[in-house]
Protein backbone atom coordinates (compact mmCIF):
# COMPACT_ATOMS: atom_id res chain seq x y z
CA UNK A 1 0.00 0.00 0.00
CA UNK A 2 1.15 3.59 0.04
CA UNK A 3 1.72 5.84 3.12
CA UNK A 4 3.23 9.22 3.87
CA UNK A 5 6.06 8.28 5.86
CA UNK A 6 7.23 10.72 8.55
CA UNK A 7 11.25 9.28 8.65
CA UNK A 8 12.69 12.87 10.58
CA UNK A 9 11.79 15.56 13.03
CA UNK A 10 11.37 18.79 10.75
CA UNK A 11 11.57 16.89 7.42
CA UNK A 12 8.84 16.69 5.03
CA UNK A 13 6.91 13.40 5.26
CA UNK A 14 7.51 10.56 2.67
CA UNK A 15 5.20 8.57 0.29
CA UNK A 16 6.64 5.09 0.09
CA UNK A 17 5.18 1.95 -0.56
CA UNK A 18 5.28 -0.07 2.70
CA UNK A 19 3.28 -4.01 3.71
CA UNK A 20 -0.04 -3.70 4.48
CA UNK A 21 -0.41 -4.16 8.06
CA UNK A 22 -0.92 -8.14 9.79
CA UNK A 23 -4.24 -8.71 11.54
CA UNK A 24 -3.57 -9.89 14.71
CA UNK A 25 -6.37 -11.24 17.24
CA UNK A 26 -9.60 -8.56 16.88
CA UNK A 27 -7.87 -6.59 14.65
CA UNK A 28 -9.47 -5.11 11.47
CA UNK A 29 -7.95 -3.67 8.48
CA UNK A 30 -9.89 -0.56 7.33
CA UNK A 31 -9.60 1.08 3.46
CA UNK A 32 -8.76 4.57 4.51
CA UNK A 33 -10.92 7.24 2.53
CA UNK A 34 -10.60 10.20 4.54
CA UNK A 35 -8.13 11.52 7.72
CA UNK A 36 -8.06 14.86 8.56
CA UNK A 37 -4.81 16.70 9.72
CA UNK A 38 -5.15 17.58 13.23
CA UNK A 39 -2.11 20.33 15.75
CA UNK A 40 -0.77 17.16 17.14
CA UNK A 41 0.42 15.75 13.81
CA UNK A 42 2.22 19.36 13.74
CA UNK A 43 3.72 18.78 17.00
CA UNK A 44 4.88 15.06 16.31
CA UNK A 45 6.44 16.45 13.43
CA UNK A 46 8.77 19.40 15.01
CA UNK A 47 9.78 16.52 17.56
CA UNK A 48 7.83 17.33 20.58
CA UNK A 49 4.90 16.44 22.42
CA UNK A 50 4.30 12.56 21.49
CA UNK A 51 7.31 10.93 20.10
CA UNK A 52 6.67 7.78 18.13
CA UNK A 53 9.09 5.49 16.57
CA UNK A 54 10.65 6.42 13.47
CA UNK A 55 9.44 5.84 10.32
CA UNK A 56 5.83 5.97 11.40
CA UNK A 57 2.42 7.13 9.71
CA UNK A 58 1.16 9.65 10.99
CA UNK A 59 -3.14 10.24 11.01
CA UNK A 60 -5.55 10.19 13.78
CA UNK A 61 -8.61 11.01 12.13
CA UNK A 62 -9.42 8.45 9.50
CA UNK A 63 -12.94 7.27 8.35
CA UNK A 64 -13.19 4.60 6.46
CA UNK A 65 -14.88 0.97 5.12
CA UNK A 66 -13.89 -2.37 6.63
CA UNK A 67 -11.38 -4.35 4.32
CA UNK A 68 -10.56 -7.42 6.49
CA UNK A 69 -11.68 -9.06 9.76
CA UNK A 70 -8.48 -10.74 11.80
CA UNK A 71 -9.15 -13.88 13.91
CA UNK A 72 -12.27 -13.45 16.15
CA UNK A 73 -14.06 -10.38 14.65
CA UNK A 74 -17.52 -10.95 14.52
CA UNK A 75 -19.77 -8.12 15.00
CA UNK A 76 -18.30 -6.10 11.73
CA UNK A 77 -18.48 -7.08 8.04
CA UNK A 78 -16.76 -6.26 5.00
CA UNK A 79 -17.85 -3.17 3.60
CA UNK A 80 -18.99 -1.52 6.99
CA UNK A 81 -18.52 2.14 6.80
CA UNK A 82 -16.24 3.16 10.46
CA UNK A 83 -14.69 5.56 12.29
CA UNK A 84 -12.14 4.48 14.89
CA UNK A 85 -11.24 5.51 18.69
CA UNK A 86 -7.88 6.22 19.25
CA UNK A 87 -6.52 4.84 22.21
CA UNK A 88 -5.91 1.19 22.04
CA UNK A 89 -6.45 0.06 25.71
CA UNK A 90 -6.04 -2.87 28.40
CA UNK A 91 -9.73 -2.72 28.98
CA UNK A 92 -8.86 -4.29 32.47
CA UNK A 93 -7.72 -1.46 34.48
CA UNK A 94 -9.63 1.07 36.73
CA UNK A 95 -9.95 3.39 33.82
CA UNK A 96 -10.92 1.13 31.62
CA UNK A 97 -13.67 -0.58 34.01
CA UNK A 98 -14.83 3.14 34.48
CA UNK A 99 -15.27 3.82 31.02
CA UNK A 100 -12.35 6.19 30.86
CA UNK A 101 -10.28 4.76 28.36
CA UNK A 102 -8.13 7.41 26.91
CA UNK A 103 -6.85 7.26 30.44
CA UNK A 104 -5.61 3.43 30.17
CA UNK A 105 -3.28 2.65 32.84
CA UNK A 106 -1.86 0.02 30.70
CA UNK A 107 -1.92 1.53 26.97
CA UNK A 108 -1.19 -0.57 23.87
CA UNK A 109 -0.64 2.71 21.42
CA UNK A 110 -2.59 5.41 19.94
CA UNK A 111 -3.51 5.70 16.48
CA UNK A 112 -1.64 7.51 14.08
CA UNK A 113 0.16 8.92 17.07
CA UNK A 114 2.05 6.32 18.98
CA UNK A 115 0.90 3.41 16.71
CA UNK A 116 0.91 3.35 12.65
CA UNK A 117 -2.21 5.70 11.67
CA UNK A 118 -3.78 6.62 8.34
CA UNK A 119 -2.53 8.97 6.15
CA UNK A 120 -2.25 5.61 3.66
CA UNK A 121 -4.24 3.42 2.14
CA UNK A 122 -4.97 1.23 4.83
CA UNK A 123 -4.55 1.38 8.77
CA UNK A 124 -5.75 -1.11 11.31
CA UNK A 125 -7.45 -1.07 14.66
CA UNK A 126 -8.84 -3.43 17.03
CA UNK A 127 -12.50 -4.22 16.86
CA UNK A 128 -13.60 -2.72 19.88
CA UNK A 129 -12.30 0.51 18.65
CA UNK A 130 -14.58 0.75 16.01
CA UNK A 131 -17.97 2.52 15.26
CA UNK A 132 -20.27 2.45 12.38
CA UNK A 133 -20.37 5.48 10.62
CA UNK A 134 -24.06 6.36 9.25
CA UNK A 135 -24.61 6.54 5.69
CA UNK A 136 -25.77 10.22 5.86
CA UNK A 137 -22.48 11.31 7.11
CA UNK A 138 -19.60 11.58 4.66
CA UNK A 139 -16.67 10.40 4.85
CA UNK A 140 -14.81 13.67 5.53
CA UNK A 141 -16.91 14.90 8.21
CA UNK A 142 -16.99 11.41 9.74
CA UNK A 143 -13.59 11.16 10.16
CA UNK A 144 -13.24 14.35 11.94
CA UNK A 145 -15.73 12.45 15.00
CA UNK A 146 -12.35 10.91 16.06
CA UNK A 147 -11.07 13.94 17.51
CA UNK A 148 -11.87 16.97 16.48
CA UNK A 149 -15.86 15.89 17.73
CA UNK A 150 -15.17 13.81 20.43
CA UNK A 151 -12.96 16.36 22.15
CA UNK A 152 -15.16 18.90 21.75
CA UNK A 153 -18.10 16.69 22.91
CA UNK A 154 -15.94 15.74 26.12
CA UNK A 155 -14.76 18.97 26.84
CA UNK A 156 -18.34 19.99 26.91
CA UNK A 157 -19.69 17.75 29.36
CA UNK A 158 -16.08 18.64 31.58
CA UNK A 159 -17.59 22.12 32.20
CA UNK A 160 -20.68 20.60 33.63
CA UNK A 161 -23.00 23.69 32.21
CA UNK A 162 -26.48 24.23 32.53
CA UNK A 163 -28.31 25.54 29.79
CA UNK A 164 -28.04 29.47 30.29
CA UNK A 165 -24.85 29.43 31.54
CA UNK A 166 -21.53 31.53 29.82
CA UNK A 167 -19.04 30.11 28.59
CA UNK A 168 -16.10 31.44 26.40
CA UNK A 169 -14.16 28.99 23.54
CA UNK A 170 -10.55 30.45 23.42
CA UNK A 171 -8.83 29.32 20.24
CA UNK A 172 -12.04 28.93 16.78
CA UNK A 173 -9.82 26.15 15.29
CA UNK A 174 -11.47 22.63 14.61
CA UNK A 175 -11.87 21.52 17.90
CA UNK A 176 -13.12 24.79 19.10
CA UNK A 177 -15.69 25.58 16.43
CA UNK A 178 -16.97 22.25 17.40
CA UNK A 179 -16.80 22.95 20.46
CA UNK A 180 -18.96 26.41 19.69
CA UNK A 181 -21.67 24.39 18.10
CA UNK A 182 -21.82 21.59 20.74
CA UNK A 183 -22.34 24.18 23.72
CA UNK A 184 -24.65 25.92 21.16
CA UNK A 185 -26.97 22.46 21.20
CA UNK A 186 -26.89 22.34 24.85
CA UNK A 187 -28.37 25.94 25.48
CA UNK A 188 -25.13 27.34 26.71
CA UNK A 189 -24.27 30.53 25.76
CA UNK A 190 -20.67 31.09 24.14
CA UNK A 191 -18.30 33.56 23.31
CA UNK A 192 -15.02 32.98 21.64
CA UNK A 193 -11.79 34.41 21.49
CA UNK A 194 -9.15 33.94 18.29
CA UNK A 195 -7.04 36.59 16.60
CA UNK A 196 -8.19 35.12 13.21
CA UNK A 197 -10.87 37.39 12.04
CA UNK A 198 -11.89 35.10 9.85
CA UNK A 199 -12.45 32.46 12.38
CA UNK A 200 -14.44 34.49 14.10
CA UNK A 201 -16.59 35.26 11.71
CA UNK A 202 -17.04 31.26 11.49
CA UNK A 203 -17.30 31.13 15.46
CA UNK A 204 -20.69 33.43 15.25
CA UNK A 205 -21.63 31.33 11.84
CA UNK A 206 -22.05 28.47 14.39
CA UNK A 207 -23.77 30.26 17.04
CA UNK A 208 -21.13 32.11 19.16
CA UNK A 209 -22.77 35.39 20.23
CA UNK A 210 -19.97 37.79 20.29
CA UNK A 211 -16.06 36.92 19.26
CA UNK A 212 -13.10 38.46 20.47
CA UNK A 213 -9.19 39.58 19.11
CA UNK A 214 -7.18 37.97 22.89
CA UNK A 215 -5.84 41.82 22.63
CA UNK A 216 -9.13 43.48 24.47
CA UNK A 217 -11.01 39.93 25.05
CA UNK A 218 -11.62 40.72 28.50
CA UNK A 219 -13.06 43.84 28.73
CA UNK A 220 -15.23 42.56 25.75
CA UNK A 221 -16.01 39.17 27.77
CA UNK A 222 -17.03 40.83 30.84
CA UNK A 223 -19.39 43.28 29.10
CA UNK A 224 -20.79 40.69 26.77
CA UNK A 225 -21.19 38.28 30.17
CA UNK A 226 -23.15 40.72 32.72
CA UNK A 227 -23.34 40.48 36.16
CA UNK A 228 -23.04 37.08 36.74
CA UNK A 229 -19.58 36.13 34.59
CA UNK A 230 -18.24 33.47 32.24
CA UNK A 231 -19.20 29.99 34.16
CA UNK A 232 -16.46 28.43 32.12
CA UNK A 233 -13.58 28.90 29.78
CA UNK A 234 -12.38 26.19 26.96
CA UNK A 235 -8.68 26.65 26.40
CA UNK A 236 -8.16 25.19 23.09
CA UNK A 237 -4.41 26.64 22.84
CA UNK A 238 -3.10 25.96 25.95
CA UNK A 239 -0.37 28.66 25.42
CA UNK A 240 0.84 31.39 28.45
CA UNK A 241 -1.47 33.66 26.16
CA UNK A 242 -4.96 31.41 25.90
CA UNK A 243 -4.28 30.43 29.24
CA UNK A 244 -3.38 34.28 30.93
CA UNK A 245 -7.53 34.75 29.07
CA UNK A 246 -8.76 32.00 30.69
CA UNK A 247 -7.51 32.02 34.22
CA UNK A 248 -8.06 35.60 34.39
CA UNK A 249 -11.41 36.12 32.65
CA UNK A 250 -13.22 33.27 34.66
CA UNK A 251 -15.46 34.27 37.54
CA UNK A 252 -14.80 32.92 41.06
CA UNK A 253 -15.34 29.53 41.51
CA UNK A 254 -15.62 29.10 37.73
CA UNK A 255 -13.81 26.20 36.09
CA UNK A 256 -11.28 26.94 33.40
CA UNK A 257 -10.99 23.81 31.29
CA UNK A 258 -7.47 22.92 29.37
CA UNK A 259 -7.92 21.05 25.75
CA UNK A 260 -4.76 22.37 23.76
CA UNK A 261 -1.26 20.59 24.51
CA UNK A 262 1.18 22.89 24.90
CA UNK A 263 4.88 23.57 27.17
CA UNK A 264 3.58 26.69 28.63
CA UNK A 265 3.03 26.76 32.46
CA UNK A 266 0.25 28.07 34.25
CA UNK A 267 -0.04 31.64 34.84
CA UNK A 268 -1.60 31.48 38.29
CA UNK A 269 0.02 31.28 41.61
CA UNK A 270 -1.97 28.74 44.36
CA UNK A 271 -3.08 31.23 45.99
CA UNK A 272 -5.64 32.73 43.24
CA UNK A 273 -6.72 29.38 42.58
CA UNK A 274 -7.80 28.47 46.69
CA UNK A 275 -8.89 31.88 47.42
CA UNK A 276 -10.96 32.61 44.00
CA UNK A 277 -12.03 28.48 44.38
CA UNK A 278 -11.14 28.13 40.66
CA UNK A 279 -11.21 24.39 39.19
CA UNK A 280 -8.79 23.97 36.56
CA UNK A 281 -9.77 20.62 34.70
CA UNK A 282 -8.07 18.88 32.22
CA UNK A 283 -9.52 17.12 29.10
CA UNK A 284 -8.06 14.59 26.35
CA UNK A 285 -9.88 13.03 23.66
CA UNK A 286 -13.31 11.40 24.37
CA UNK A 287 -14.69 8.07 26.16
CA UNK A 288 -15.82 5.71 23.48
CA UNK A 289 -19.69 6.63 24.77
CA UNK A 290 -18.67 10.04 23.77
CA UNK A 291 -17.85 8.80 20.44
CA UNK A 292 -21.50 7.04 20.48
CA UNK A 293 -22.74 10.34 21.44
CA UNK A 294 -20.25 12.24 19.06
CA UNK A 295 -21.62 10.47 15.72
CA UNK A 296 -25.21 10.93 17.34
CA UNK A 297 -24.42 14.39 17.04
CA UNK A 298 -23.04 15.09 13.04
CA UNK A 299 -25.44 12.94 11.45
CA UNK A 300 -28.43 15.01 13.09
CA UNK A 301 -26.42 17.93 11.84
CA UNK A 302 -26.33 19.96 15.48
CA UNK A 303 -22.68 19.67 14.77
CA UNK A 304 -21.22 20.07 10.91
CA UNK A 305 -17.11 20.49 10.89
CA UNK A 306 -15.46 22.31 8.68
CA UNK A 307 -13.73 21.60 6.70
CA UNK A 308 -11.28 24.23 5.16
CA UNK A 309 -9.73 22.19 2.13
CA UNK A 310 -9.10 18.75 0.92
CA UNK A 311 -5.85 17.30 -0.64
CA UNK A 312 -5.21 13.90 -2.02
CA UNK A 313 -2.53 11.27 -0.58
CA UNK A 314 0.18 12.72 -2.52
CA UNK A 315 -0.05 16.40 -1.91
CA UNK A 316 0.34 15.52 1.96
CA UNK A 317 3.15 17.94 2.37
CA UNK A 318 1.35 20.94 0.47
CA UNK A 319 -1.74 20.00 3.27
CA UNK A 320 0.44 20.40 5.96
CA UNK A 321 1.85 23.46 5.06
CA UNK A 322 -1.63 24.42 4.67
CA UNK A 323 -2.70 23.86 8.15
CA UNK A 324 0.79 25.68 9.30
CA UNK A 325 -0.06 28.68 7.67
CA UNK A 326 -3.52 28.96 9.15
CA UNK A 327 -6.89 27.65 7.82
CA UNK A 328 -10.56 27.91 9.31
CA UNK A 329 -11.34 24.66 10.03
CA UNK A 330 -9.93 20.94 9.19
CA UNK A 331 -8.03 20.43 5.97
CA UNK A 332 -8.42 16.59 4.93
CA UNK A 333 -6.59 14.34 2.81
CA UNK A 334 -8.56 12.03 0.12
CA UNK A 335 -6.85 8.93 0.77
CA UNK A 336 -9.02 6.80 -1.71
CA UNK A 337 -8.88 7.10 -5.57
CA UNK A 338 -5.57 9.69 -4.66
Amino acid sequence: MKAALFEAVAQPLVLREVPLPVLEQGEVLIETHSCGICGTDLHILEGHGYIPRLPHILGHEPSGVVAALGPGVRDLAIGDRVVPSLFFTCNECYYCRVGRHQQCSSLKGILGVLSPGAFAEYFKAPAANLFRLPDSVSFDAGGLIADAVVTALHAAKRGVLTPGSASVVVGAGGVGLCLVQVLVASGVRVAAVDPDVSKQDAARTFGAEAAFDPGGALTGIDEWAGADGVQCFYDCVGSKGSLEVTCSGVMNGGRVIIIGEQQDRLPVTSTEIAQRELEIIGSRNGTRQDMVEAIRLVASGKVRPLIAARFSLHQINEAIQCVREGVVGRVVIKVRGS
